[in-house]
């Protein structure tokens, strides 16, 4: 497990107050919350982006899902604009992202 984890790597997140919140890996949630992570991200890639009033709801759903403190981050989240939700959810995909499978030599 331990070397999945060194794989699937997180986002040290520093809340405002308190301690530091982990943003998860998509590949190292439970298999329910990986797929509600996957409606979330479709949401908001397939034309969700078009009304912003329905950003921020979504990007706090998806961070609560994938912090390791949900607790925490909901505090850190409340008084968020639009704009912060945006970097921390492009910094999380940045730090997140799954390598690309090497091709094969045979």
């Amino acid at each position: 497990m331990a070397e999945v984890e060194s794989e699937y790597v997180s986002l040290p997140l520093e809340p405002r107050h308190g301690t530091t919140v982990h943003l998860r890996n998509l590949l190292m949630l439970p298999e329910e919350d990986l797929k509600k992570a996957q409606v979330l991200l479709r949401a908001v890639g397939d034309g969700g982006g078009d009304d912003l009033d329905t950003l921020v709801p979504v990007f706090r759903e998806l961070l609560l899902l994938v912090a390791d403190d949900p607790a925490a981050l909901t505090a850190e989240t409340a008084d968020w604009p639009l704009g912060m939700f945006v970097r921390v959810v492009g910094a999380w995909q940045e730090v997140t992202q799954v390598p690309e499978a090497q091709d094969s030599d045979s």
